[in-house]
């Protein structure tokens, strides 16, 4: 029976689950390192719980904040790794004072016709972006991107050691339990109602991993994103109040 069928219902799933499977056979024949398409988190979670797969697989999306990642398939720890095949570049605006949103940079990038897994994080800055793309395509892009949204842009390689270090802005909230529910709630300013139906539609994500799971509790140092609406780290509960709710204490991305 195809192993697959154990971890998903979904043909596209299972599509993916077999080409990492085939990678790990040619990195056994070949005695290389070998490196998959950018990968969502999902994607990322689905792979690292295939238990046929583990110890075989991690993840590199170039600096630790990364979403979205290359599957980094080693099968033994002698093999030849020549690095992810990737390339950061930044593109800086011409025209003084222009700002540009992350979705003017990707749709400018698949207008080129470059598919979304070939394209991994996008890191808008003032005046400018960030983003990584698979090496494959890097010299196209050198020759073709010319413009991003309405604005003329600079293309340049740029260094992993040019990545901004992130802002964070630490915050307190009152909370009733360590519930994700109840932490997503007050984290991204939603009733809590609004919250459980966030979680369970799948746009809530623990540490890049999608949870459904509104009871789950948490215990200090997760990473929080909820699609749309930003991203927090949980530092975790620093007191209780007379009342019994708990005081805790998280950090914003801004």
């Amino acid at each position: 029976m195809d192993f697959t069928s154990k971890y998903t219902d979904n043909n596209d799933e299972k599509i993916l689950l077999r080409r990492i499977d085939d990678l790990i056979r040619r990195s056994e024949k070949t005695f290389t390192v070998l490196y998959s398409r950018f990968l969502t988190p999902a994607e990322q979670a689905l792979i690292a719980g295939v238990s046929e797969f583990a110890g075989s697989v991690s993840f590199d999306g170039g600096y630790e904040d990364a979403e979205r990642r290359m599957c980094r398939v080693c099968t033994d720890e002698y093999q030849s790794d020549e690095g992810a095949p990737y390339e950061l570049w930044d593109a800086g605006l011409t025209a003084a004072g222009g700002e540009i949103s992350h979705r003017d940079v990707l749709g400018s990038l698949m207008g080129l016709g470059i598919k979304r897994e070939m394209i991994g994080d996008i890191l808008v800055r003032q005046g400018g972006a960030m983003f990584f793309c698979d090496s494959s395509v890097s010299s196209y892009l050198e020759f073709n991107l010319e413009k991003i949204g309405r604005y003329r842009i600079t293309l340049r390689r740029a260094e992993l050691s040019d990545i901004p270090e992130p802002k964070l802005q630490k915050a307190k909230i009152n909370i009733n339990s360590p519930r994700l529910d109840s932490i997503c709630a007050e984290c991204f300013g939603m009733s809590r109602t609004k919250a459980a139906e966030a979680i369970r539609k799948g746009l809530v994500s623990i540490d890049w991993q999608i949870c459904d799971n509104v009871s789950r509790e948490l215990k200090g140092g997760e990473k929080l994103s909820l699609r749309g609406k930003g991203k927090v780290r949980y530092i975790g509960i620093t007191g209780t109040s007379k009342k019994g709710r708990s005081f805790a204490e998280i950090e914003k991305y801004i």
